[in-house]
């Protein structure tokens, strides 16, 4: 089962506070018959007030009480049913005076419940049922008193309401940004949320690059080099010890690139203009690649730099465990401005026709360079063997 929301329970409240209020006023009017000595009328004239007092208490009661459930289409009948039964009580009623105050809660029921057409016009029906009813018992002689008499109360019952409407309605309002504010609160509570383990996802790829890329590169070089040492020793020694040697640089090498990139977690670290960390990369190339610089280098932000330093070294580790070519040039193209291009070709095997080119280093480069709006293109050579063409805007 539903539960009510905090404004209905409210709403529901108010009408019992309107319910309990008619029936004080009503209950106050008709204490007159109790404090009047001399009641002047029969008493078939009671019988009829106080049956009418009934029915009228009745049907607010029954309006302020179940007005939700018989929904608004019947607000203006019930109204217009309450007015007839207290126009026919004051009329019928062998009391005046401020007995016929019992109208005063129809009035303030108007300017709840109708538009102010309605309303004032409500109003005046009920001032003149009031003023009436003298002029109807005393003739029009009575009419300048009734109407003064009972001026005063209509203008206060009407400005009462209007200043208790517009309190409701200000309340009303309060609630409503309130919720909205709760529920934008929530909203921004579960954004951030998604927005932490979005940046927790992405640190986690940039760090799985950084390893694959950089450390990845060092160990697949270092692997292959003490390989060989291990099938050179028995004949060769001296060519094995060169391999161990040059394994143990590289393995320096690739705790000086840890270092780096775990320098990066914190903060930028310098690294050698990219030309030159391209050709100390070329290096140790299995083949040693051709470098060429095309147009005038210039400086790259940061993230270019770094982003285009690793297409270099994840090109060349494919190079090395896949391609099995014998030549292999590495291209970096300056002369395009705002662009700037790396090229890796070789003339190995390779990829097999028809086959998606797709691994994790091409998957994290593809990542790597999307996220400063650049692109790649990596597939077979028309004159055989191998391409891997990166570009990106600085």
């Amino acid at each position: 089962m539903a539960l009510d929301s905090p404004a209905a329970l409210r709403h529901r409240r108010t009408d019992l506070y309107g319910a309990g209020a008619f029936v004080c006023v009503v209950l106050t009017c008709f204490s007159q018959f109790t404090l009047t000595r001399h009641i002047e009328g029969s008493v078939l004239q009671l019988i009829a007030t106080f049956t009418l007092g009934g029915i009228y208490t009745a049907i607010a009661v029954l309006g302020h009480c179940f007005g939700d459930t018989m929904g608004r289409k019947m607000e203006g009948p019930r109204f217009v049913l309450q007015c007839v039964v207290g126009t026919a009580m004051v009329f019928v009623s062998p009391v005046l005076g401020y007995f016929n105050i019992i109208l005063l809660p129809l009035v303030s029921q108007a300017y709840f419940d109708f538009k102010w057409p309605g309303a004032v016009g409500a109003t005046l029906y009920l001032f003149a049922v009031t003023v009436g009813v003298f002029v109807y018992r005393f003739g029009t002689r009575a009419f300048p008193e009734a109407s003064l008499n009972f001026v005063a109360a209509f203008a206060f019952t009407i400005a009462f309401t209007l200043l208790a409407r517009q309190a409701l309605h200000a309340r009303d309002a309060a609630e409503a940004l309130q919720h909205e504010l709760e529920l934008a609160n929530a909203q921004l509570r579960a954004h951030a949320t998604q927005t932490e383990e979005l940046a927790t996802t992405r640190e986690r790829n940039r760090v799985a690059r950084e390893i694959h890329d950089g450390v990845g590169h060092y160990l697949t070089v270092v692997k292959t080099q003490l390989d060989a040492a291990a099938a050179l020793i028995p004949a060769q020694p001296d060519l094995a010890r060169d391999a161990v040697e040059k394994a143990a640089r590289l393995t320096g090498e690739a705790l000086d690139d840890v270092r780096r990139s775990v320098g990066a977690l914190r903060t930028d670290t310098a690294r050698p203009p990219l030309p030159a960390a391209v050709r100390q990369l070329a290096v140790h190339g299995e083949p040693v690649p051709t470098v060429t610089i095309e147009g005038t280098p210039r400086p790259l932000p940061p993230a270019v730099e770094h982003a285009l330093f690793r297409a270099a070294q994840e090109g060349l580790t494919n190079i090395r465990k896949h391609a099995q070519a014998s030549t292999t040039q590495l291209c970096l193209d300056f002369r395009e401005p705002g662009r700037v291009r790396l090229e890796l070709a070789d003339n190995g095997v390779g990829a097999a026709p028809g086959a998606e080119v797709t691994g994790c280093g091409l998957t994290g480069l593809r990542e790597r360079i999307a996220l400063i709006g650049g692109r790649i293109e990596a597939g077979n050579r028309a004159a055989g063997g191998f391409a891997l063409t990166v570009e990106v805007p600085a």
